[in-house]
């Protein structure tokens, strides 16, 4: 009983019925003087009254504790699709994470999901992923064409991301992710054009994960691997027309030589005189993917692999997959109030016979203005490849650097552009050379989950012994993510 509702049963006890019957018993009538403290005891009782009513109105509407964190909660899970049977588990464990978000991490803002019904109710399931497709127009030197192709710099995938954290730091973790680049812009050339090309899923990613905030985190599957990604850290806020892997979209092109009887520039130990040659077969001659690549580690594997926690801002990551390749790599992330910045390095080798190893890295520092997102950034990456047995001395190396900036001209979406430059050396031979210009347009259409980009690419490929024409590349792009 609180204090204001034992004030007011004391006193209704001398109450107004109370009161006039002690009166009445008294000898003599009430004076006047009784009858004005009657007249203000009655006033006060009625002041309690209400004052009481007051506080059980106030109880009635406040739920309790248990119930106002439910309620917290299902606004958790309206926002984020995270099942209250999981809260208040979310947490950011150190994982890799899908498409470099780590896992329950809180989503961009704009961003919602719905959680899918699954057949245990501990697991919250995620299905997601992109249709990204771009029209390019290739001027090889040669000739110009048109190309609808699915731009492979971000080719079209899909995932399914299963999660489960019935411990605050502990979570376990399952993914699915296939991709189905029909017409993918690594495949597409001169000579192949047809849309059949890549008509086939491709597994990307099948693996089980366990992590805990303290000890760190385990993969085993088919996955990145620990050096993959170490050659594309990039927080410029465009991405997808202008990045380190930006020979992806226009990977499968052949380069041309106008000396050349059949127009293409034929690759080392191919022999024209042979019976069985095939012109019009692709695979005879050397294409933009022959000459340039980013170099990115050992992508995705069959592999173990395993990430420390984060200590100040650094993450140690190493992996063992099947042919005897292995990798170890170092990131960090961190912030200031007018900076962002992320960098990695890592080295990565092939122990087979005729083997390799190669060390792969980049840095990317985002100058942020009102948005924490927006604003000038530069980013920087290199990579090298020594091959064990060189069949023609090369030694492949890449560089990459580019300036962006983003901004938010109007509520719709981000906008950004970026100049970009490239150098790729010794692909083919010890001999071949070839730089790549660029610059990219980016819009966001935030309330369509759509990205518009434009892109001009200028390559001018260098060949031993070869007059190599120069290619320049036009592309028009669309991606929804969903």
């Amino acid at each position: 009983m609180c204090s204001a509702e034992r004030r007011f049963w004391r006193l209704l006890l001398a109450g107004p019925c109370s009161v006039a019957l002690l009166v009445g018993l008294l000898p003599g009538a009430a004076s006047a003087q009784d009858a004005d403290r009657i007249a203000a005891l009655e006033r006060q009782i009625a002041a309690l009254a209400a004052e009481v009513q007051e506080l059980k109105a106030a109880q009635a509407a406040a739920p309790a504790p248990r119930q106002q964190a439910l309620a917290q909660q299902e606004v958790v899970g309206e926002t984020t699709g995270v099942p209250v049977a999981l809260q208040p588990s979310i947490q950011t464990p150190p994982s890799p994470g899908v498409a470099g978000h780590p896992f329950y991490a809180t989503l961009p803002e704009g961003r919602t999901t719905g959680a899918l019904a699954t057949g245990n109710d501990k697991v919250r399931l995620t299905f997601s992923g992109q249709i990204n497709r771009a029209l390019n127009v290739v001027n090889d030197g040669i000739s110009t064409d048109l190309y609808q192709v699915d731009n492979e710099n971000a080719s079209s995938r899909f995932r399914f991301l299963g999660e489960t954290s019935p411990y605050n730091d502990t979570q376990a973790l399952t993914l699915f992710e296939f991709e189905w680049p029909a017409n993918g812009s690594i495949d597409v050339s001169q000579l192949s054009q047809s849309f059949n090309i890549n008509d086939e899923l491709n597994l990307r990613l099948l693996e089980v994960g366990f992590s805990n905030n303290n000890w760190g985190s385990f993969f085993i599957g088919q996955g990145w691997m620990a050096s993959d990604g170490t050659n594309e850290i990039d927080i410029s806020g465009i991405t997808t027309p202008a990045w380190a892997s930006e020979p992806y979209a226009f990977y499968g092109m052949l380069v041309t030589d106008s000396d050349s009887p059949f127009d293409y520039v034929l690759k080392p130990g191919v022999d024209p005189s042979v019976d069985g040659f095939d012109p019009e077969n692709a695979s005879n001659f050397v294409s933009i993917g022959n000459l340039m690549d980013p170099l990115d580690g050992l992508s995705r594997l069959v592999r173990v692999r395993y990430n420390s926690p984060v200590f100040a801002g650094f993450q140690l990551s190493a992996s063992a997959a099947t042919e005897d390749r292995y990798d170890v790599a170092l990131r960090y992330a961190g912030e200031t109030s007018w900076m962002r910045v992320a960098a990695g390095v890592a080295w990565w080798t092939d122990a087979s016979d005729d083997g390799f190893d190669g060390w792969s890295g980049s840095a990317s520092m985002l100058l942020t203005g009102e948005n924490w997102y927006n604003g000038l950034s530069f980013t920087a990456a290199a990579a090298e490849k020594d091959f064990d047995q060189p069949s023609n001395g090369q030694n492949p190396s890449s560089w990459f650097g580019k300036v962006a900036y983003a901004w938010n001209p109007w509520e719709i979406g981000r906008t950004a552009v970026a100049l970009t430059y490239g150098k790729y050396d010794n692909y083919i031979s010890d001999d071949d050379s070839s730089a790549l210009y660029g610059i990219g347009f980016s819009q966001n259409l935030d309330p369509f989950g759509t990205e518009l980009y434009a892109a001009i690419y200028q390559t001018n490929p260098e060949i031993a012994d070869t007059d190599v024409n120069d290619m320049t590349l036009f592309q028009l792009g669309a991606m929804v993510r969903f």
